[in-house]
């Protein structure tokens, strides 16, 4: 980097206007963490040239990674009008259209991208995912059906065709697709690898397993397929693949993300054998790589949970009593992740009348457009909530409902399992009033420990650091007492140790509460062959167990910073 910057340095003296030159130098400062810096030179680049799609785009980029989406938007958008046919202008719009909750207006970019590439199957596989999170899974399927018929025979695209199959819970169709490249390339290591992949979330580890390992068989460089093998608690790895792994840490140019992995599925190796140091320095360089790349501001966090506490109290929802959708189908299960909300799920779901949607985006995309539907674009949730029309309330929950009944049209209760709907159960009881909310909680060390051993799929970037993990969970117990004493719907809290101490009494209380009426099926829950994509798809299938109740104890002496952290910021007594 010292020597990129002093040939930019000798080129801005040669010829300061030169655009390419401040755009490299934007790229560079950004890579030394001099954010601001870089936008400043992106923009010079811009009135040096400003008909150049690429740095228009590229100012977009320097701005979404600063976490100004709506201007990163502005600069993503210009980069498109000037050239609607490169991709990466087109579907950087979409996503930051997505991320931001403008769902509708993402689709837009996407289709019209689709227009003048029609066969680009990146774009159909965001069209097809943004349809199946609003409710619409018949018609995300019509979209991958019209992306195959656009011609997808290259493995590439097959590959791809499949992944995003799987996206949409199409788990059968991705299998055929993966089955079909390895019986055409037999030394297609990524196809055995989708296998295994498939086969795992559909609870068949043996299967899954078997193909997991073919995949290393072939191509023994694939990281991510060690850390899933690893999954299957039961799974005892071969010394010639842990050997394997040792050897690819030491591979210097082995990039983060990769050696992550590695590190994780050697902490799970290690924490089966009872080598606590071993297996704790691992999950601990992991967790670091994971971190560096995924920062985490605690600050900002604990900020949010002020402003909720602040803004949604006893007397905002007695001053909103709009009537809402009166349906009791939304179950909503929220919690710390690692706290038991796949396990209340899976019985739950093993109800006959009940159904287990997993971890819905669709409340979290919801909260994130509310400033735009209720005209006030430059405020944030909770604040623009006080705006929400009775109209506005009622169409949204009817979306909702909708997404809910694409997903299975008979059942009485629907589970939704994003932990984090916690945040917005303040929208939840104005859109559902009679919704019914199962609150997992789990002993503190216990449940942060759990998170800090797992690489989730999704980041949770305060997961990476134990220090953060604690302050994280104190704030949660915040946010739940908080909903405890006003919030407006029938809450249940379900105490894993308790579930695990008598576990036929706490499932019946459970199903007591959903309103459904009792079936031995939920005693029988790890029996369901319903597929899970969370990073508890073992643990589900399993009868309930001991072992993870004060599992936090056998590592206790290297938990200096996560029992701190509790105990700084634990509730005052008294």
């Amino acid at each position: 980097m010292e020597a990129a910057e002093r040939c930019y340095r000798a080129l801005k003296r040669r010829d300061p206007g030169y655009p390419e030159a401040l755009r490299m130098r934007a790229v560079l400062a950004h890579q030394q963490g001099r954010a601001n810096a870089a936008v400043k030179l992106m923009r010079r680049a811009i009135e040096q040239q400003p008909s150049n799609p690429v740095y228009h785009h590229s100012l977009g980029e320097l701005l979404r990674a600063l976490g100004d989406a709506n201007t990163a938007i502005t600069a993503y958008r210009r980069a498109f009008v000037l050239q609607p046919d490169r991709v990466e202008n087109g579907l950087d719009l979409g996503d930051t259209l997505a991320q931001t909750g403008r769902s509708e207006d993402a689709l837009m970019v996407y289709r019209a991208l689709l227009k003048a590439r029609p066969a680009l199957g990146e774009a159909h596989a965001r069209v097809a995912a943004l349809l199946f999170e609003r409710g619409a899974p018949a018609d995300a399927g019509e979209q991958l059906l019209a992306w195959a018929q656009q011609g997808t025979e290259d493995v590439e695209s097959q590959r791809d065709l499949a992944a995003a199959w799987a996206v949409i819970g199409e788990y059968e169709r991705a299998v055929r697709i993966h089955d079909a490249i390895r019986v055409s390339n037999p030394e297609d290591a990524r196809a055995y690898a989708g296998l295994g992949s498939m086969r795992q979330s559909q609870g068949r580890f043996d299967e899954s397993a078997s193909f997991l390992e073919q995949a290393l068989d072939v191509d023994p460089g694939l990281e991510w397929v060690y850390a899933a093998l690893m999954n299957n608690r039961d799974y005892s790895m071969a010394q010639a693949r842990v050997d394997a792994m040792r050897q690819r840490l030491k591979d210097r140019s082995l990039g983060d993300e990769a050696r992550s992995h590695l590190h994780f599925a050697l902490g799970h190796l290690h924490d089966g054998c009872g080598d606590t140091a071993e297996a704790f320095a691992h999950f601990r360089d992991g967790n670091r790589l994971q971190a560096r790349r995924h920062p985490f501001d605690p600050a900002a966090f604990g900020q949010r949970i002020d402003r909720i506490t602040r803004h949604l109290d006893t007397a905002f929802f007695a001053e909103h009593r709009t009537s809402g959708d009166p349906s009791q189908r939304p179950l909503f299960i929220v919690g710390m992740p690692r706290s038991g909300t796949s396990l209340v799920e899976q019985i739950v779901a093993s109800h006959p009348q009940a159904h287990g949607a997993g971890e819905l985006s669709d409340i979290g995309r919801m909260v994130r457009e509310l400033p735009a539907i209720v005209g006030t674009p430059s405020q944030r949730y909770p604040e623009c909530l006080r705006r929400l029309t009775a109209e506005q309330v009622i169409t949204l929950s009817q979306r909702y409902l909708g997404a809910l009944s694409a997903r299975d049209p008979e059942a009485q209760r629907v589970t939704d399992k994003m932990p984090f709907n916690m945040l917005w159960l303040g929208l939840i009881a104005r859109l559902f009033p009679n919704a019914r909310v199962i609150y997992c909680r789990r002993e503190a060390m216990d449940n942060c420990l759990s998170c800090y051993f797992q690489l989730f799929n999704k980041g949770l970037r305060f997961s990476y650091d134990l220090a953060h993990l604690g302050r994280v969970y104190r704030q949660h117990e915040r946010l739940m007492a908080h909903w405890a004493a006003c919030l407006p719907l029938s809450m249940l809290t379900v105490d894993y140790e308790s579930l695990v101490d008598d576990e036929e009494l706490e499932i019946r209380r459970l199903i007591d509460f959903t309103g459904l009426p009792w079936d031995d099926a939920c005693l029988r829950f790890h029996e369901s062959s319903r597929a899970v994509r969370t990073a508890s798809v073992w643990q589900v299938r399993q009868p309930v167990y001991r072992s993870s109740v004060a599992r936090w104890r056998a590592y206790e002496p290297w938990l200096g910073d996560l029992r701190d952290a509790l105990a700084a910021h634990a509730p005052p007594t008294g």
